[in-house]
């Protein structure tokens, strides 16, 4: 083989592989670019007829299956819609750290949450209480959206004014969890591919016989070149699994885990600040009754205040849990995805790229594996192995994310405290019923 088709070959080897690499990292903005290309004209209609709105940005390549469905739109996703823009004390309390992977941390002062519960955080808590008790709920949806970007989007709406940054957070978090996975699975398959690839190549061109330590003058020719065959397959091998280690040990694991247990932290802290509220709230309901106010009206309305802080913080916690239940749904499905589709991306990537070798006679990759001999497909095999393992164990992180760290619905008991405080407006009722009719 002379030198120009050499070069030929390795330029279009190079060419493919970082064609592989583009389609991975960027194959939903392509998505949502060519299937918003087919909908135009459909969407123009929409316009003349005043039924359409003009696209405003959205972060396809970072939401996963949901932006596609969004960007077909020309609209944000409905959730961030809901969310809205106004983050800057968020943003000012989060830090995203890392080189290839990154974790998120959330400092103390995110929390806007007041400490204590005063009179006046229990009226504004009434308040947004007769606002959700008193809505009509939304059956209405996108049909272009996913069904979980629908129901977060309705838990966003309903809660914006008391869990707005809480919400934004574990969208946040979600996002960046798949954005690690997505990176992973993508370095992982680009080491494993560019092993298989220089071994082909560069055995195939005689790249390893030119540049190998051993010649034929000492081992003979044939000799020579299958120990420096093996050697550099050997070495290849044992550099990309101690770069896989590397990737997976020093930052992937640990920034996952660091990234799902300030998740978790946080929602202990919050839902405890909550039932905080919740503990003050079924007090001061219970004492209505005691104390030298005889006031019925004035009871009345302190009875009806605290009674919807009780119901209001509770299903605050309840819907919190639902949409930590959506975050944690989307970061598996979204990741289940990505830990498909790029390793089945780069397959067909060397697939092509071998065949086309093939085809313009460049070299004979199948050929070339077998005259390797037994050594380098076994370590091959391994360094396999060991991808596989790593990509499969990508989402133990969520091991972190435990229900039973934080406050929940459940451990409440909405159901026995309303029993309770009624209860005790009944037996005070009672008392004075008797006690007047004795008098009588």
């Amino acid at each position: 083989m002379s030198i120009s088709e050499f070069v030929a070959g390795l330029a279009v080897g190079l060419a493919l592989a970082l064609f592989v690499v583009f389609i991975s990292q960027y194959a939903s903005r392509l998505g949502a670019g060519l299937l918003r290309g087919l909908s135009f004209p459909f969407r123009l209609v929409l316009r003349l007829f005043g039924l359409g709105k003009k696209s405003a940005p959205n972060r396809a390549s970072e939401m996963g299956p949901s932006a596609w469905a969004a960007a077909v739109s020309g609209h944000k996703t409905l959730l961030e819609g809901a969310l809205g823009d106004d983050f800057e004390h968020e943003e000012s309390f989060i830090s995203r750290q890392g080189l290839i992977f990154k974790w998120m941390a959330v400092r103390v002062g995110f929390m806007r949450m007041p400490e204590e519960m005063t009179d006046s955080l229990a009226k504004d808590y009434a308040e947004l209480a007769d606002k959700f008790l008193g809505a009509q709920v939304p059956i209405a949806s996108d049909p272009r959206a996913l069904f979980e970007d629908v129901e977060g989007a309705v838990i966003a709406r309903q809660f914006a004014d008391s869990e707005h940054g809480l919400l934004y957070m574990l969208n946040e978090t979600r996002k960046l969890m798949n954005a690690n996975v997505r990176r992973l699975s993508i370095w992982l398959s680009a080491i494993l591919s560019v092993v298989l690839i220089a071994n082909i190549v560069l055995n195939a061109v005689g790249v390893v016989d030119a540049f190998g330590p051993l010649h034929g003058d000492l081992f003979g020719e044939s000799t020579a070149g299958a120990l420096n065959s093996l050697m550099f397959g050997a070495g290849s091998c044992i550099l990309a699994a101690l770069v896989m280690w590397a990737l997976y040990y020093a930052e992937y694991a640990p920034y996952q885990r660091n990234t799902a247990r300030e998740m978790a932290n946080f929602l202990t802290r919050y839902c405890a600040r909550l039932n905080d509220h919740y503990r003050t709230a079924i007090g001061r309901a219970k004492s209505v009754t005691v104390g030298e106010e005889r006031d019925s009206k004035q009871l009345s309305a302190e009875a009806r205040l605290w009674t919807l802080n009780i119901n209001w913080l509770a299903l605050r916690v309840f819907f919190i849990e639902s949409y930590v239940r959506n975050v944690v749904f989307q970061i598996t499905r979204n990741s289940s995805y990505y830990l498909l589709f790029v390793p089945a991306a780069f397959i067909a990537g060397l697939i092509a790229l071998f065949s086309l070798a093939a085809v313009l006679g460049l070299f004979n990759p199948f050929a070339t594996i077998i005259a390797l001999g037994w050594v380098f497909p076994v370590l091959f095999i391994l360094v396999g192995a060991l991808y596989a393992f790593f990509l499969g164990n990508s989402m133990t992180a969520l091991e972190e994310i435990d229900q039973g760290e934080w406050i929940s619905f459940h451990t409440l008991k909405l159901n026995q405290v309303l029993g309770e405080v009624v209860g005790k407006y009944a037996e005070d009722v009672g008392y004075w019923k008797n006690r007047v009719g004795g008098g009588l």
